[in-house]
């Protein structure tokens, strides 16, 4: 009877548990719900005792619960993306400020390393002397080139220097720009003449002539004084040559104006006679303003003291027009044809009164002598004199230098 009776009990718990379970599955509303005021068990039966695996219902509701269970441990799951994307983020960051830094740090080596460059020019000695061996092979490689000629090195013979046996002139004094006759003997064979100054320049272009000779030459004294220089060369194939000297004293158709004794070191013989011709002479602060008319030359030279230069131009006062502005220092004022040059011309670097002031002295109107040294003509150098008894060397043409000779 317990037996029966405890069976009976499971199976009523059995039936309540799946009616429940089938309770919760069903979609009821609440006034659908009927509730048995009276439960009525089936009659007993015999189950016999190999039917005891009736518990095989518990394995059905474990199941039904498990797949319930699982889905709520995959979110859990998920989780492990999020901390990869951190990962991938992180290495990001770090990669750009490295790059920057590299090229910063770079930079500063590669300026170290100039110096260090130095030290290591200095094993180039050691280096040096491989190089060179390369080049021994070059007397070698002549000798070779030599080998056509049957093996024998040939011999040089150096042609002897050609000897000057005289070399002269018809006269020891001449006239300035008279010929003179030159000869001379020698065993060269070609030759040229000269005319050179005391420094070895040529003042005449040379000429040729035959190794042995006469040639006949204007006696010149420009730029050498009062002496005419001759240079003979000599040569052989115009490999060898040699040269001889020939020194003629010139005698000076005339004499200097203001006197020989006076004329510089070097200076030539007068071209003729000195020209005299009514002129003008004013002094100024820094420089000074003369008027040559000798031999027509109507000419109006100012000169200033910085660097002794001057400029020369034909004179173009009107003889009536004067520019009558006061000097600062209540002094006088240009003058005549020194008033139309100061105020209408200029000089080498400005105006004449920011190159040579003001006039310290009244015009002074009177004859003025002028002297060209060794030939006629205004590009010639030139001697003149001035109201206060200055002479003045001119170095030629229409600007130029000039120096007080006395």
């Amino acid at each position: 009877m317990n037996g029966d009776c405890g069976r009976r009990i499971i199976f009523v718990l059995l039936a309540l548990v799946l009616a429940a379970a089938v309770g919760a599955c069903q979609e009821r509303r609440p006034q659908d719900i009927e509730i048995p005021t009276q439960m009525i068990l089936p009659p007993p039966t015999d189950i016999p005792p190999s039917s005891s695996p009736t518990r095989t219902p518990f394995p059905s509701w474990t199941f039904t619960h498990t797949p319930s269970f699982t889905p709520t441990l995959t979110p859990s799951f998920t989780l492990t993306p999020s901390n990869t994307h951190t990962l991938t983020f992180t290495p990001t960051f770090t990669d750009t400020p490295t790059f920057t830094l590299t090229p910063s740090l770079t930079l500063t080596p590669t300026e170290t390393t100039f110096p260090t460059l130095t030290p290591s020019d200095t094993p180039t000695p050691s280096d040096t002397p491989t190089p060179l061996p390369t080049r021994t092979p070059r007397p070698t490689i002549q000798q070779h080139t030599l080998t056509p000629f049957g093996g024998v090195s040939p011999t040089f013979t150096a042609l002897p220097a050609p000897t000057i046996f005289s070399f002269n002139a018809s006269q020891n004094f001449a006239m300035a720009n008279t010929p003179v006759l030159l000869g001379w003997s020698s065993d060269g064979q070609i030759a040229r003449l000269e005319q050179i100054d005391p420094s070895g320049n040529i003042i005449y272009q040379s000429i040729a002539v035959p190794p042995n000779g006469q040639y006949s030459m204007l006696a010149q004294s420009t730029a050498s004084g009062q002496q005419a220089i001759f240079r003979l060369i000599v040569s052989t194939n115009s490999i060898i040559t040699i040269s001889r000297p020939l020194v003629i004293g010139i005698t000076c158709p005339a004499g200097w104006f203001f006197g020989d004794q006076f004329a510089p070191p070097g200076t030539g013989c007068p071209a003729a006679v000195g020209a005299i011709g009514q002129g003008a002479f004013q002094r100024f602060e820094r420089g000074f303003m003369i008027y040559i008319n000798a031999n027509g030359l109507n000419r109006v030279c100012a000169a200033q003291d910085t660097e002794n230069l001057y400029v020369c131009l034909i004179n173009g006062w009107d003889g009536h027009t004067i520019n009558t502005s006061p000097a600062p220092n209540g002094g006088p004022i240009p003058q005549q044809m020194f008033n139309w040059a100061y105020y209408n011309t200029l000089g080498i670097g400005g105006t004449w009164n920011s190159l040579i002031g003001w006039p310290v002295m009244d015009i002074a109107l009177g004859d003025r002598t002028i002297q060209f040294e060794n030939t006629l003509g205004w590009n010639s150098p030139f001697f003149a004199d001035t109201a206060d008894g200055a002479i003045i060397r001119f170095s030629g043409g229409d600007s130029g230098r000039w120096v007080r000779v006395r």
